[in-house]
């Protein structure tokens, strides 16, 4: 782990650095459409505030295949995930605000219920977004740093 503090660190001067620190979300949006690098469509719900965020994908049982979840943060920092109450695996890919692959952690495992704290699955990296997708997909789907995921948002249904 030492041998990566110092790319931490300049990775982190980088994204701080950038013009655009958060990913821009319409007002009142709470889905995403993502196409990931080999075309492949995901809609992702999308965790805005510390509430939905530290909930994220917790208590869930599947994930379908073209489904995931989008993290967006109002800064880029190290953003540091723990998988307690989480019941599916999950590959998760940690962006930069303009939705580029930093990092990509593949097949986070999920907690089981009762585990003990310090066996539940960690994972940690500089980011502005993070991209939570079933297990299996950011390979299925060529995500891997240095590529790109293009995203659009939904409009609302009329009368909401």
């Amino acid at each position: 782990m030492k041998k990566n503090k110092p790319f931490f660190a300049a990775l982190a001067a980088l994204l701080l650095c950038g013009s655009a620190l958060a990913l821009r979300v319409p007002p009142g949006a709470s889905l995403a459409d993502l196409v990931l690098p080999d075309g492949f469509s995901v809609r992702a719900e999308l965790a805005l505030t510390p509430e939905t965020q530290a909930k994220g994908l917790m208590f869930r049982g599947e994930l379908p295949p073209d489904s995931g979840m989008l993290f967006v943060f109002s800064g880029a920092d190290i953003k540091s995930f723990w998988m307690k109450n989480t019941y599916v695996d999950l590959d998760m890919v940690f962006l930069d605000a303009g939705l580029k692959v930093l990092k990509v952690f593949h097949r986070v495992p999920r907690s089981r219920p009762g585990q003990p704290e310090s066996e539940v699955a960690r994972v940690s990296a500089p980011a502005a977004c993070v991209l939570e997708l079933p297990a299996g997909a950011a390979r299925a789907h060529r995500v891997r740093p240095g590529s790109k995921i293009k995203i659009s948002f939904p409009l609302p249904a009329a009368g909401k």
